[in-house]
């Protein structure tokens, strides 16, 4: 079969720009491998604290990071809308991929579909990160407990409103409270034993 030589260095560009796309992924895949462990402390205060984050990631599916095919889509899109982020953990999770970083004492995990489509954002953070409103509302009923942490949770389905679940502490209770659109309900109760 002959082919004209414009022919010849088409499929060639095109050869290239496929090997370049697999490199970008397998860089971003060593990436991940290698920034992979500086989350366990924070993983650590998850499922100590029986929060709604260690309850997600218990559905986590571990794979090796060769197992590990992050869609394209939600790369771009991570990179798109966090551009100064460093040392992001990307894992596969049930239905999809999450992305992990940490940045200004705030965790946040991006959660996308198998498509590489968002799906849902996680923030955890402490009382100094609070919106002042949140704060105002849990310290208005909550006033002689400690804050001890804040998720702040948005999906598909929340249609830009957050949802927040405070941890607070006193001496014998931990509470969950949830505030979604200004109205708070207490989600869980825990009694201390010590």
């Amino acid at each position: 079969m002959k082919v004209s030589y414009k022919k010849y260095e088409l499929l060639n560009k095109k050869n290239k720009t496929k090997k370049m796309k697999k490199n970008l992924i397998a860089l971003v895949i060593v990436g991940a491998a290698t920034f992979g462990g500086t989350n366990g402390a924070n993983a650590q205060i998850a499922s100590n604290s029986n929060s709604l984050e260690y309850q997600m990631n218990a559905t986590n599916t571990k794979n090796s990071m060769n197992e590990l095919a992050i869609s394209p889509r939600a790369l771009k899109d991570f990179a798109y809308s966090h551009k100064n982020v460093t040392g992001e953990s990307w894992t596969k999770v049930k239905g999809g991929f999450s992305v992990r970083f940490l940045a200004d004492n705030v965790t946040t995990t991006i959660y996308y579909d198998k498509k590489g489509n968002w799906a849902g954002s996680l923030k955890y953070y402490g009382e100094e990160k609070m919106l002042h409103d949140i704060r105002h509302i849990v310290k208005s009923t909550y006033y002689d407990y400690n804050i001890v942490y804040t998720q702040e949770i948005e999906t598909t389905d929340s249609d830009g409103v957050p949802t927040y679940v405070v941890c607070v502490e006193d001496k014998t209770k931990i509470k969950m409270i949830r505030v979604v659109g200004g109205e708070m309900s207490e989600w869980k109760e825990y009694t201390k034993t010590n």
